[in-house]
């Protein structure tokens, strides 16, 4: 293609009068099931900004993210490709290099002012860059000490909102990423009571136990999601004080589900489906819920929709905007039948620093799953004591993860402790309509052969469309340095174990 018309498309984009093109507030929250949110249908949690944007806007039924961790789902938000595409920005505390374009500078290039505060991407590296991809980061207001908790980042998100807002450029349409670290593990345990909530009004995954405990955690968890929705609503606030919410195109979604065992790290629902509404008065319909499959990874084509910036053929998502203006509700595009998830690399919790590498293909109805090293532990090596998470170190440190560990012999306990933490079989299939929590595998079973063949060459076709390495057979995740701050999985036996080195 010449790059003449690519050119001019550009330039008659960059003509457009900036009233014409909505100012982006991005808020994502970290390790946040849909599940857990009021929109979704939880009532333990108040979420009251997120169900405003749900119910003016559009409010998406199933979003998956591209992968059950932190720093790979963000490399697919923010360059708008699956995990495999983007090398070593595919795993946590890797490298995520300027060769991969990202739409936050797509956007600065084409007029919009870039700021962010709270987390942005990572852990890990940005590397070769000449400026920051998210623009001025604002980090100068902390929280008042009376609101102060264990586990709270100390960051003022909405007050560092308010700042770049006040001090924006107003000829220009901004992009700003408002990120929390909320409700990421490290609770305060028991703040669930102190705000005088119900253990019988905690929604629990129904892979976890149905016991006090768990359900405690669940709600000191949904705390955290109460704090990231009453920045959101300030947030919103201020756009509103000046006149702004309705030129701005508001979407708040989380980096991947929560972070207890068998969630977060695993391609089941409750590791990917996160929550994800869109909002824009006048050109978003209001009121509606649809069903059509969304990605994160399509995020950044929709971004670059709405903002009228034509998306690079590069980035393998699919704008979702066509969708989010269309006034039906229900199933949009019928083309829009599946989403495919991936895992590779998380923590230091195997000897020779392995991952668990994984693809999935979900649909309305069934959800397949494909474990390539069905011989390793799913969440780490269960002799294998890897600070800071200790044994298990894939699953995030926290009540649940040391009750299923503490009761694994308890016959009442022990099928939960197996499905957290035992070896899987090579292949998992499920149907969603009469398993919805994705606890019996019915991949064996000759009865499901068809279903399960015909999702294999699905989720084939779509990797060998994309270029996944594991469909040439090659496995380039486990020898990947690992980078950035070392200290969040400094594990002494790293150099006995033949890992490889953390880079200075």
């Amino acid at each position: 293609m010449s790059k003449l018309p690519f050119l001019l498309i550009v330039l008659a984009g960059s003509a457009i009068a900036q009233t014409d093109r909505p100012n982006v507030l991005f808020a994502i929250s970290d390790d946040q099931s849909a599940m857990h949110a009021g929109a979704y249908g939880d009532t333990s949690n108040k979420t009251p900004a997120f169900d405003r944007i749900a119910r003016e806007g559009v409010l998406f039924s199933y979003a998956a993210t591209a992968a059950p961790s932190c720093a790979p789902s963000r490399s697919a938000i923010l360059t708008g490709r699956n995990i495999w595409e983007v090398e070593e920005g595919g795993i946590l505390l890797g490298i995520l290099r300027s060769r991969f374009t990202v739409f936050p500078l797509i956007l600065a290039d084409a007029g919009y002012e870039l700021g962010a505060t709270g987390k942005t991407w990572g852990p890990g590296r940005l590397e070769g860059w000449d400026r920051d991809i998210f623009g001025r980061r604002i980090t100068t207001h902390k929280l008042p000490e009376a609101d102060r908790r264990p586990g709270l980042n100390e960051l003022d998100y909405a007050a560092n909102f308010e700042e770049f807002f006040a001090n924006r450029d107003e000829s220009k349409p901004f992009f700003f990423w408002l990120g929390t670290s909320e409700p990421h593990q490290r609770y305060d345990i028991g703040a669930w009571q102190r705000a005088g909530k119900r253990l019988e009004d905690a929604r629990l995954p129904g892979a976890l136990p149905d016991r006090p405990e768990v359900r405690g955690e669940i709600l000191d968890y949904g705390i955290e999601i109460e704090h990231f929705d009453r920045h959101l609503a300030r947030a919103l606030e201020t756009l509103e004080d000046a006149g702004e919410l309705d030129n701005t195109l508001v979407i708040v979604t989380s980096d991947h589900g929560n972070p207890l065992p068998r969630s977060k790290c695993n391609l089941y629902d409750s590791g990917i489906q996160v929550p994800l509404a869109m909002r824009l008065p006048g050109v978003i319909p209001g009121g509606r819920k649809v069903d059509d499959l969304a990605s994160l990874v399509d995020l950044a084509p929709t971004i670059l929709d709405a903002a009228t910036v034509p998306v690079p053929e590069v980035m393998s998502g699919r704008s979702l905007w066509r969708i989010a203006r269309s006034e039906k509700s229900g199933l949009v595009d019928a083309s829009r039948d599946f989403v495919v998830a991936a895992f590779e690399r998380h923590t230091i919790a195997r000897r020779g620093g392995v991952g668990y590498p994984m693809r999935a293909i979900r649909t309305h109805k069934y959800a397949y799953i494909r474990n390539y090293e069905p011989d390793r532990w799913p969440a780490g090596d269960p002799d294998y004591n890897a600070p800071p998470q200790g044994f298990f170190g894939d699953v995030d440190r926290g009540v649940t993860k040391a009750f299923l560990m503490a009761n694994a012999l308890d016959p009442e306990i022990r099928p939960y402790y197996l499905m957290a933490y035992g070896r899987r079989p090579a292949e998992e299939l499920y149907d969603i309509q009469s398993d919805p929590h994705q606890l019996r595998n019915i991949a064996a079973d000759p009865a499901w052969a068809r279903i399960k063949q015909e999702l294999q060459w699905q989720l084939n076709a779509y990797l060998q469309e994309h270029g996944d390495p594991r469909q040439r057979g090659e496995a380039p995740w486990d020898s990947y340095p690992f980078a950035g701050s070392w200290r969040l999985l400094d594990n002494p036996n790293w150099k006995l174990e033949g890992m490889p080195a953390p880079l200075p």
